[in-house]
């Protein structure tokens, strides 16, 4: 089947990394892949390498950045040249299906509809507002889509809010990972110079304001506190790494003023972007998921639980189904520091963290597996 595969971005966190796989999985059960993505970037060079076509186009994709009148004629002006330029890349080289993934990825709903052929959608936000866009999106779910991929039950749940009638259309697969590829460099311990007795919390991710990096500082400070810092039974360390969204780099700027404001930059240590992030996980010991929203299913956690390392995530989105709360992690509040760091503090200091490693381990082979995921990948693309 030649397939034309539509992603909204070319880094490599989450939901790329799913995007790169699925290709990868297609293209290796035979299917003819033909990628377009949004801007070049190291998602490019990652599918050249498997020798996937790749062709870059603005495929005009949604940011809440957009949503000013001016914004909107721009993403206007952007959809009808790409538009344009896909309706003749499909009749050129015979598409006979479409693959967007993201819901940032409007275009290929339509594009399908014009020409008549399948339209599958993988589908990973759970977007509450603004309600216009949740149902201007639910609305081309409906008409246009034949298909649906979610990747947790909470955004089947959240799409179909009011619409039992595209419960037909989805299916639930949660991503599955492999290794994550191991990093040559020395760890961020090594590198910061963090000694060996201590306990590292971690927190990757793309740095936005609902992704939570200014909450993950807050329980910072709260747990480096003098009249806690001194009974801790080991030394406190924090590492954030990640660059921020197009568009929110004056977040990182207020995250570095935070650090430096209150003293902490000898304990808490901002990394940037990290493309091998063995380097990450190999430093850590604790996962911190501090998201303001609901995280469809953050792909962290899965990389988390493969090293065997326990996460404290806010109870919502997709992390109610990744983490069997105190088996594989804990859950703490989205908006109460006190109470949070209390419960990462008891978590840090019991027996009960070594127990969490084999669990986690067994988990992610369990229900978040590769295999599993290619499985079933494999199963919608043959029907």
């Amino acid at each position: 089947m030649r397939i034309l595969l539509l992603h909204s971005s070319s880094d490599l966190y989450g939901a790329s990394k799913i995007f790169l796989q699925t290709a990868q999985i297609l293209k290796a059960q035979g299917h003819t892949c033909h990628v377009v993505v949004s801007a070049n970037g190291p998602l490019v060079d990652k599918l050249k390498q498997d020798n996937i076509p790749v062709t870059v186009i603005n495929l005009g994709i949604i940011r809440r950045k957009y949503f000013t009148p001016l914004g909107i004629l721009n993403r206007i002006n952007k959809w009808s040249k790409a538009n344009d330029l896909l309706n003749k890349y499909i009749q050129q080289n015979g598409i006979e299906l479409v693959y967007a993934n993201t819901t940032a990825v409007l275009l290929g709903a339509y594009l399908a509809h014009k020409n008549k052929i399948k339209h599958v959608w993988h589908v990973h936000e759970i977007i509450e507002k603004p309600k216009f866009l949740f149902l201007a999106i639910q609305w081309i779910m409906k008409r246009y889509t034949s298909k649906i991929i979610c990747v947790s039950k909470a955004v089947q749940n959240h799409w179909s809010k009011n619409a039992p009638s595209l419960l037909s259309k989805m299916q639930v697969i949660y991503n599955g990972i492999g290794p994550v590829e191991k990093s040559t460099k020395s760890s961020f311990r090594t590198q910061y110079q963090i000694p060996n007795d201590a306990i590292v919390i971690g927190m990757a991710g793309r740095v936005h304001y609902w992704k939570g990096q200014q909450y993950f500082l807050q329980i910072a400070e709260q747990l480096l506190k003098p009249s806690t810092d001194s009974n801790q039974a080991k030394p406190l360390y924090f590492i954030i790494t990640g660059d921020a969204f197009p568009g929110y780099e004056y977040l990182v700027d207020e995250m570095q003023n935070f650090i430096k404001k209150n003293n902490l930059g000898g304990r808490i240590f901002y990394t940037g972007f990290e493309d091998k992030m063995d380097k990450f996980y190999s430093s850590i010991d604790l996962l911190l998921l501090p998201s303001q929203l609901p995280d469809p299913l953050p792909t962290v956690v899965l990389e988390a639980m493969q090293y065997g390392i326990p996460v404290a995530a806010t109870a919502q989105g997709g992390a109610l189904e990744m983490i069997a709360e105190n088996e594989t992690g804990i859950f703490i509040p989205i908006n109460n520091v006190q109470v949070a760091a209390d419960k990462i503090f008891e978590l840090i200091h019991s027996n009960h963290r070594n127990n969490m490693r084999t669990q986690s381990i067994e988990r992610v082979e369990k229900y978040f597996s590769a295999s599993s995921f290619e499985n079933q990948i494999t199963t919608i693309f043959h029907s």
